[in-house]
């Protein structure tokens, strides 16, 4: 009977859902504020290979390479990507948008029997390649209690021995993986408050005094190991007070982080995120003087829950199926949300883009294969096809936020404009030669450039 009221409350709240239009954001401010905090003026003196100045009016082409803002992608999410035929296709479509990537370190996923940690080939495979492409990588996560193997939720198990084991597997990641740039320490800390308080990790909680504890104790550990890690917070809602009072905890006892993360899952109407609420959001957590991360982003191509008791009897659906061992059930993405997903996107980014805060914008899934619960959000569809959301992106991040300059060399031998920052090529024309230089366009320096060109 359950089962067929659940199934009742689903369908009856797809008929109250409708395919809807993305009303447009006002944006007000923030072409002014990108071209204000992720533009600078580039001052560049250019000397040919013996050292003299390139003449006047030697032309130039100078292309942005690379951005220094970290726009990033989750590789932790899309476990049937690396089985597809298309999967060299996922990674080129991957590079194209991101330099920034998360990589998945879940506890119970590679270590089935107590010490005998076997990290997954699929995953080894997809942080050596993050890592040749020159891309950030984020550890995800140090520690969480929703993917824990059974040894560390046993009711039974005595609080030193799992006590033990934390400490080991801390130390094992970061000593294991030194290539790992940055790593979230305890995610979502507040909301051990879901578990069931025999659980053994529940009750390791209690035995280090609450979230606000762990959460420091986590950092001094990790700080113990690898003085060089950057260290993140990270939460699934911007909407937690508890998670306010986590960072500040953290700040007054000089548990030293370096980022404050922010998920926006927008799976229901509830966690749908407007314009007010995401400024709102980023003015929040700026105060406390740290670099935002929008850590986990999710915007669906598919119809959105009204209600809660609609949602969490979907879910139960879900995770029937996976425990099960069957297939997802799916609401579809159809072509009028997809256009909805890509007209929030730009918006979205374009808003969390323009706040000084923020370093990082990181997409959740890629793609729309067995979708995280089974409401599709990916930026490519089940056969790795670009939807309009990815046509976006490719558009903001490689071509209205990238710069492109030509023009000629003046008679002091220096190039000036104006570019996101970033990784730059340039290329002089000097008569019949060719030259080439490449350089760094950082925030917060004002002086002149000298480049010493270089023929190929």
């Amino acid at each position: 009977m359950k089962t067929i009221a659940s199934i009742v409350l689903i369908l009856a709240a797809f008929e109250m859902l409708k395919a809807e239009e993305h009303r447009p954001w006002k944006l007000e401010g923030a072409r002014e504020r990108i071209e204000a905090h992720r533009m600078g003026e580039l001052q560049l003196e250019v000397r040919l290979p013996d050292g003299a100045l390139v003449p006047d009016g030697a032309i130039f082409q100078l292309e942005q390479t690379g951005h220094a803002f970290q726009f990033g992608g989750s590789l932790s999410a899309d476990w049937q990507a690396p089985k597809q035929d298309w999967y060299s296709d996922f990674k080129t479509q991957f590079a194209q948008l991101f330099n920034y990537a998360t990589v998945n370190f879940y506890w119970a996923v590679h270590e089935k029997q107590r010490r005998q940690w076997q990290y997954l080939k699929s995953s080894r495979e997809q942080l050596d390649w993050a890592k040749a492409q020159g891309m950030t990588l984020r550890g995800h996560p140090l520690m969480w209690h929703e993917v824990l193997p059974d040894f560390m939720t046993d009711p039974k198990r005595e609080i030193s021995a799992l006590d033990a084991d934390i400490r080991h597997h801390v130390r094992r990641l970061l000593e294991g993986y030194p290539e790992i740039d940055e790593w979230d320490v305890y995610n979502e800390a507040v909301g051990i408050k879901w578990r069931a308080k025999d659980e053994g990790v529940r009750r390791w909680f209690e035995f280090i005094d609450g979230p606000n504890e762990v959460s420091e104790w986590m950092i001094r550990e990790a700080r113990s190991v690898r003085p060089d890690a950057r260290l993140i917070l990270n939460h699934y809602t911007d909407l937690d007070v508890e998670y306010e009072e986590q960072i500040e905890h953290c700040l007054e006892v000089g548990a030293e982080f370096e980022v404050i993360g922010i998920q926006t899952h927008m799976h229901t109407e509830m966690d749908s995120i407007g314009e007010a609420r995401l400024w709102g959001a980023l003015e929040k957590y700026a105060r406390f003087g740290k670099p935002l991360h929008l850590s986990e982003i999710s915007i669906l191509s598919c119809e959105r829950f009204g209600d809660w008791e609609s949602y969490n009897a979907w879910i139960d659906q879900v995770e029937a199926a996976d425990a099960k061992g069957e297939s997802r059930p799916l609401i579809p993405s159809t072509p009028e949300l997809e256009q909805y997903q890509a007209d929030l996107t730009r918006d979205f980014y374009t808003l969390a883009f323009s706040h000084p805060a923020v370093e990082a914008i990181i997409w959740w899934t890629i793609t729309d294969l067995e979708p995280w619960r089974g409401m599709p959000a990916g930026l490519l569809d089940t056969k790795g096809q670009p939807k309009p959301a990815y046509k976006v992106l490719d558009q903001l991040i490689n071509e209205e936020w990238r710069t492109a300059l030509s023009g000629t060399v003046d008679a002091k031998g220096h190039i000036s404009g104006r570019g996101f920052y970033g990784s730059y090529a340039l290329e002089i024309e000097v008569g019949d030669e060719r030259y080439f230089a490449n350089f760094e366009h950082q925030s917060g320096t004002n002086e002149t450039l000298t480049l010493q060109l270089q023929t190929q």
